[in-house]
C-alpha cells in the first residue's frame, strides 16, 4: 500500500514538473509572438486613409453646429507626413506603413504629405451670397516626386503636362518618352493617387468609382464631376468597362443612378 502511494506521488511530481515546463514554453511563445508583431506593417488604400481623416473632422463640425448655444472651436492646419512604401494591392495603389521604419530599407520609402486646411465661415446671419468658384488650376507633372524640369519637359512634349494627364496614361505612353516600365508604372501610380484623392469623401464614390472617373471618364476634379452630363458620363464609363480600359472586379455593375448620385454629391460638396 505504501509503495503504491509512493509510486503515485512520483507520477504526480512528474506531471507537475511537466505542467511547469509547458507554462514556461507557453510564456516563451507569447514573448516571441509579441516580438514578431512589432514588425508587422499596415497596408491601407489612400482614399480610405483620407476619408477617415475627413470623417473625423466632419464629426467635430457637426457636433458644433448642433449645440444650442454659440460654440467656437478652432481646427489648426493639419499636416501629415508619412514614410511609407507605395505599392499595389489587388491592382490598386496602397500605402504600406511600417510599424518600425528601421526594418525597411530607406531607399524603398516614399514621403507622403497630406495637408488639410479649415475654411473659416462667417456667422450664419451674415453669410454672403455664394460666389462661383474659379476653375481649379491643373497640377503640373513636376509635382510628382522624381519628375524634374528635364523629364517634365519631355513628358509635356508628349502631351502629358499635368498630373491628370499622367493619371490617364499607360506605361506604353511613357515608354515613348524613353522611360522603363517599372519607373513608368511608379509615376502613373503616384499620379492616380493624387487625382483619385480629389474625390475622397463624396457619397457613393469609393476608390473603384474614383479610378473610373479619372482614367475612363477623364474627370479629375469635383468641379468637372458636378458639371458632367449623367447620361454622357455613364456611356463613357460603360464603354471603358466593356473595352477593359479600366480593370473592375468580376460582377461589378454600374448604373445610371450611380453616376447621377456621384454628380449630385459633387454639387452638394461645392454648394453646401
Amino acid at each position: 500500500m505504501l509503495k503504491a502511494l509512493r509510486d503515485e506521488n512520483e507520477v504526480l511530481k512528474q506531471r507537475i514538473a511537466r505542467v511547469a515546463e509547458l507554462e514556461r514554453e507557453n510564456e516563451a511563445l507569447r514573448s516571441r509572438i509579441s516580438e514578431m508583431t512589432k514588425g508587422f506593417a499596415l497596408a491601407v488604400e489612400p482614399a480610405t486613409l483620407i476619408k477617415s481623416i475627413q470623417s473625423d473632422l466632419l464629426k467635430v463640425d457637426d457636433f458644433a453646429l448642433k449645440q444650442e448655444r454659440n460654440t467656437t472651436y478652432v481646427v489648426s492646419d493639419l499636416s501629415l507626413q508619412l514614410k511609407a512604401v507605395v505599392t499595389q494591392k489587388d491592382d490598386k495603389i496602397a500605402l504600406v506603413l511600417p510599424s518600425r521604419a528601421e526594418e525597411v530599407r530607406p531607399e524603398l520609402l516614399s514621403t507622403i504629405n497630406i495637408s488639410m486646411k479649415p475654411i473659416p465661415l462667417p456667422a450664419r446671419e451674415a453669410q454672403p451670397r455664394p460666389q462661383p468658384k474659379p476653375e481649379p488650376r491643373p497640377i503640373p507633372v513636376e509635382a510628382i516626386e522624381g519628375i524634374g524640369p528635364r523629364l517634365g519637359s519631355v513628358l509635356r512634349e508628349k502631351g502629358l503636362g499635368t498630373v491628370a494627364d499622367l493619371a490617364r496614361a499607360s506605361a506604353k505612353d511613357l515608354a515613348a518618352a524613353g522611360m522603363d516600365e517599372v519607373r513608368a508604372r511608379r509615376f502613373i501610380g503616384m499620379a492616380r493617387l493624387m487625382a483619385i484623392s480629389e474625390f475622397a469623401g463624396l457619397e457613393g464614390v469609393d476608390e473603384q468609382a474614383a479610378e473610373l472617373l479619372v482614367v475612363a471618364g477623364k474627370v479629375d476634379s469635383r468641379e468637372m464631376l458636378a458639371k458632367s452630363d449623367p447620361q454622357e458620363l455613364f456611356n463613357r464609363l460603360s464603354s471603358a468597362i466593356k473595352e477593359r480600359v479600366v480593370k473592375v472586379p468580376k460582377g461589378y455593375r454600374l448604373s445610371i443612378d450611380d453616376v447621377k448620385g456621384w454628380i449630385e454629391s459633387a454639387r452638394q460638396s461645392l454648394n453646401p
